[in-house]
């Protein structure tokens, strides 16, 4: 096959035209930017370059790092040792046994009130153990017949029905007192009801009034609380929680008592983010033997997670595309590459790194800007 030597001529040509004009491009890019686009994440920066007295670039190093959490809390008691107490019964109050600020024992009275509804409780408690003994003396009795063949199995077999009948009346009447916590030592028809206390602590609120009536359904007349511990309910943001499992210790403070700082532990953290507040709510117990915290006070926290070695970078060593963030990591002498990092701000304004980079690789601190191509 015969080729045109004109047609090689031309081709020639056209391929040094090309090169020259793409050379010639690279040499511009290169006096205009300091450095060779070597691909779409990799740059070569010029030797001599004034780039180079522009940037510094520093090895990733472990770093020891505490990270914080800092929100507020609201004080309440802890549950197990609050108490909201209502009349358990409609009456008339007819003896108060406390005062605003007392404290309480488990048991302790309260208040006695006068109902008709409690005389019928202790009526059909009273009949019902006097009637259990008496089957209970009967059984006996024919037991000791029955023994010499004087009863038959048949007396026998009743008197044992009529006993389990009448223990199982004094059951239900005994399980009806320690619903309504009565006390059923020396209880009998007439004598007023004796609220008593479910718990140990202090009286925090007493509204009782001699002579009120008191309805079933009408609202707590006594607080009882113990507030030597108390929790606070704090949210933390849907970023920050991933830190909540690691945290070691909580400082608290509080605007009445801002010169002192109070120290608590998580005892339980939510399973799941508030669908409106995207927070995890938190709970964080304290110990109050002081009494500094106030049940619906305002507290800031300062959580704290244990010390671990961690990547931390500069702020500015960090850039942003719309692929992502990313570092310009060193790979060869003057060479760099963009290298996309999973970053988070820590609270003194710099990054801790959580994925893209390793102990070891060297990356641009300071000037990375400077690299950004048009």
């Amino acid at each position: 096959m015969k080729i045109h030597y004109s047609c090689v001529v031309a081709a020639s040509i056209i391929f040094l035209f090309v090169a020259s004009a793409c050379h010639n491009s690279n040499n511009k890019d290169l006096e205009e930017t300091g450095y060779n686009q070597i691909s779409n994440d990799t740059i070569e920066i010029a030797e001599g370059s004034n780039l180079l007295k522009k940037i510094v670039s520093e090895e990733v190093v472990l770093t020891p790092y505490v990270a914080t959490i800092k929100t507020t809390g609201v004080i309440s008691p802890i549950p197990t040792a609050y108490a909201e107490i209502a009349a358990p019964l409609p009456g008339r109050v007819v003896k108060s046994h406390i005062h605003i600020g007392q404290s309480v024992k488990q048991g302790s009275p309260l208040f006695d009130i006068a109902s008709s509804e409690f005389s019928e409780i202790a009526k059909s408690y009273i009949q019902s153990h006097s009637e259990m003994l008496q089957a209970e003396r009967t059984l006996n009795r024919v037991k000791d017949l029955y023994d010499n063949h004087v009863a038959s199995s048949k007396e026998l077999e009743e008197a044992q029905t009529a006993y389990n009948i009448a223990r199982e009346e004094y059951n239900h009447a005994q399980a009806v007192t320690k619903e309504y916590q009565i006390c059923s030592d020396n209880m009998s028809v007439g004598r007023p009801m004796t609220v008593r206390s479910p718990i140990h602590g202090k009286i925090l609120k007493n509204e009782i009034v001699i002579g009120e009536y008191l309805k079933e359904d009408s609202e707590a007349k006594v607080i009882i609380a113990d507030l030597d511990k108390v929790w606070l309910k704090a949210n933390i943001s849907e970023k920050e929680a991933p830190l909540v499992n690691n945290i070691e210790s909580v400082d608290i403070s509080t605007v009445a008592n801002s010169d002192s700082v109070l120290h608590g532990k998580i005892v339980y953290v939510g399973g799941m983010l508030d669908p409106e507040t995207r927070t995890l709510q938190t709970i964080i117990e304290c110990d109050n033997r002081k009494g500094e915290l106030m049940p619906n006070m305002y507290a800031d926290l300062t959580l704290y997670t244990a010390e671990q070695n961690c990547i931390i970078i500069p702020k500015e060593a960090v850039m942003q595309s719309k692929e992502g963030r990313y570092v310009m990591r060193k790979v060869d002498e003057r060479r760099y590459c963009r290298t996309y990092v999973t970053v988070q701000s820590t609270s003194d304004s710099k990054l801790l790194v959580l994925s893209g980079l390793k102990t070891g690789d060297e990356i641009i601190t300071r000037g990375a800007f400077y690299l950004i191509s048009n």
